[in-house]
């Protein structure tokens, strides 16, 4: 399989090459519909000018069937893995870390929560998105928290430039279907966004089943129908944008209610377990220009967060005794950040001072739904505060930026009166308090080799210390299967990355952006979950990790009616623990390389386009046993869109849309045990008007 990835490789290189000597006739352009980096726009990329970033325009998803693990999987050091097919639980990581080490925010605001730490991506909003910010070198200014693998925004749309209504329908392969309305208007002095959405999925595709006999019996196995899997979806989303004199405000709601089945491995399918999962995100964004001082200017954000998760499974096909369970997690938090621009200083400060609360709280509940007992609850305060220091030489061709981060945790979890240990062990204590702190030091710096109006060349290069702070999971366990650790340590890195980037425009006709990037990191106190009985285990500060590798990003345009990505990622993530038996074994689920390719050509009435996925083998386990190998895997995708009615000056238009997803109907699976949808079609309609 690997010789056709390098196959693949040179032919689309090749391709490229050829491109930039065609020849270069005026003619009338035709719009773009592509994926592409605008930096010189993006105010929060200006806040880290250093950093390996990335920017996702998401106008061209809003006619085709994807989802926010299609978009992201595609990315240079981005790596999603999947339970399954669409709706399936999916998590994220970046540069070879966990997924729990990787920050994700919307529209600014944090929404990790603190008992897993890590993301369901299919629990987050997609379709009224406006774009998706990848922020590879850590978490910059402006932005809470610190982050070993780097941060993910996902920005809401919410300003408008011209009033229109979209309708969009769309279905395919599984029963799948999906609505959606979207309306945008203009009112003095502001503008409004609504969105409100309905998708359905049974996700009934045909798999092997190897019935958990991989190497000692093939015979058995049979071509068996995914079950449970199936999913409903509901979105709404509300955002108003308006200016007040000098500042510039943002109120904005989404809220998302899932019910889905959890269909287990594949050799051991479930029946009736189902999971019903709500969530209201709400924040209000405030930004001043010459507040108080002409070159100072304050933002804020205030948010809440608030989600319920209730599990089903009344044949206990999870778990025993009492197997349903009822979660509630609230969070809430504030965010104050100035900026001072003293540009006769060549020097930009900035700081980031913010607050917040989350609490947890969890009922146990019988196989008929009944409360058996409600948990502890638990709760964590935080404090953040940053301070960077933008300094620029040479006529803003050399940037260096000293940052510091400062955090302080205080995490808080009431006795279990039902538990003997408890109530042996700590007679007199009611609340068990633990407190941390920590900094986070960064540098960065950019060089500007080549800038002109058609052509920026330039180096970038960062260094830094970040934590990952404990979960309630870690800290206080859960009953009967973990004992938890009060005495845990932050995991800590060692980050740094290197690189060039170029941003071209050798014609009216052409746009080039691309980059190379070579990284690293060193993770120490790994938190590993041990065996402390029979049936329990207990986490430790064990593991030790070394990734390193290399990454390259390049999108090419072509306005005459051809574009093309390429994103390639190598990486070597080995475990350097202690432990013989794991030293030098690479980590679980990281594969050595992963590369995407997109080849597209439009016209005024329509586009056609071929995209490329390629995922290395890897290993489920620690040990790197043969049963936890999985081989590497390659997926085509083609889809077809044609534009029967456009107006330009009113931007009306109807587009009708064909996709076939993984072409050549590869059966694999992302995780052990857990199947990956054959070959699916997709129809889609949008009216625009």
């Amino acid at each position: 399989m690997i010789s056709y990835f390098r196959l693949s490789i040179i032919l689309f290189l090749c391709f490229s090459a050829l491109t930039l000597h065609a020849q270069n006739k005026e003619t009338k352009e035709v719009e773009i519909r592509a994926n592409v980096e605008s930096q010189s726009k993006n105010s929060n990329f200006a806040k880290n000018p250093t950093g390996f970033q990335k920017e996702i325009d998401l106008t061209s998803t809003n006619t085709r069937y994807t989802s926010l693990p299609d978009v992201l999987n595609r990315e240079a050091g981005v790596r999603v893995r999947q339970y399954g097919g669409l709706g399936s639980y999916s998590t994220l990581s970046l540069r070879g870390t966990n997924p729990n080490q990787t920050k994700i925010y919307w529209n600014g605001v944090p929404i990790n929560n603190s008992m897993g730490g890590e993301i369901n991506l299919a629990d987050l909003p997609f379709d009224n998105l406006e774009k998706i910010e990848i922020y590879k070198s850590g978490t910059p200014a402006g932005f809470s928290g610190s982050s070993i693998g780097g941060s993910i925004n996902l920005v809401s749309k919410s300003k408008v430039e011209k009033p229109f209504t979209r309708i969009n329908l769309m279905g395919g392969s599984f029963k799948t279907a999906k609505a959606s309305v979207t309306h945008m208007d203009q009112f003095s002095g502001g503008s409004y966004f609504i969105q409100a959405l309905q998708e359905t999925s049974d996700q009934n595709f045909s798999y092997l089943n190897n019935k958990g006999t991989v190497l000692f019996n093939t015979y058995d196995d049979t071509i068996d129908t995914r079950r449970n899997a199936q999913f409903r979806k509901t979105g709404f989303t509300g955002n108003i944008a308006f200016e007040f004199g000098k500042t510039k405000i943002n109120l904005l709601n989404d809220y998302i209610h899932r019910k889905q089945g959890l269909p287990g491995p594949g050799n051991r399918q479930t029946v009736a377990v189902e999971r019903v999962f709500s969530k209201l995100s709400s924040a209000i964004t405030t930004e001043t220009n010459e507040f108080l001082l002409q070159n100072l200017t304050l933002e804020t954000k205030t948010y809440g967060n608030f989600s319920k998760d209730d599990l089903f499974d009344p044949k206990s096909e999870f778990s025993y005794g009492t197997p349903d369970s009822f979660t509630k997690t609230n969070q809430y938090g504030f965010q104050l950040s100035p900026t001072l621009y003293l540009l006769e200083y060549n020097q930009v400060l900035r700081a980031s001072f913010q607050t917040e609360q989350e609490f947890f709280t969890r009922y146990e509940k019988r196989y008929n739904h009944e409360t058996e007992r409600k948990e502890p609850k638990k709760r964590r305060d935080s404090l953040s505060a940053t301070f960077q220091d933008e300094i620029r030489f040479f006529s803003n061709r050399l940037f260096l930026v000293p940052q510091v981060r400062f955090e302080k945790f205080t995490d808080r979890f009431g006795k279990d009166e039902t538990s003997v240990r408890n109530q042996l062990l700590d007679p007199l204590t009611d609340v068990f308090y633990v407190k941390q702190a920590f900094t986070n030091p960064s540098f960065g710096i950019k060089i500007i080799w080549i800038k002109k109006d058609s052509l920026e060349f330039g180096t970038l290069a960062n260094i830094s210390k970040d934590f990952r702070i404990p979960t309630f999971l870690e800290l206080f366990g859960e009953r009967g299967s973990i004992v938890g650790n009060t005495k845990l340590r932050p995991e800590q890195s060692r980050n740094g990355d290197f690189g060039f980037y170029l941003h071209s425009k050798p014609s009216n006709n052409w746009k080039i952006q691309s980059d190379v990037s070579i990284f690293q990191k060193r993770i120490y106190d790994m938190i590993l979950f041990l065996p402390n009985s029979q049936f329990t285990l207990r986490p430790e500060n064990v593991d030790q990790a070394f990734i390193r590798g290399l990454e390259t990003s390049h999108n090419l345009i072509w306005n005459k009616g051809v574009k093309f990505n390429f994103n390639y990622t190598y990486q070597d993530a080995r475990n350097y623990s202690e432990s013989p038996s794991l030293n030098g074994k690479y980590l679980p689920l990281r594969s050595k390389s992963q590369g995407s390719a997109l080849l597209a050509f439009f016209k005024e009435f329509g586009e056609i386009g071929l995209e490329y996925q390629y995922i290395g083998a890897n290993f489920r386990d620690r040990t790197n046993e043969y049963l936890g190998y999985l081989p590497a895997r390659q997926f085509w995708n083609l889809y077809i869109q044609y534009i029967p009615y456009k107006n330009s000056e009113t931007g009306n238009e109807l587009i009708l849309g064909f996709e076939v997803r993984n072409l050549t109907d590869k059966r694999v699976e992302d995780l052990v045990g857990y199947p990956l949808p054959g070959r699916s079609y997709y129809f889609t309609g949008s009216y625009r008007f």
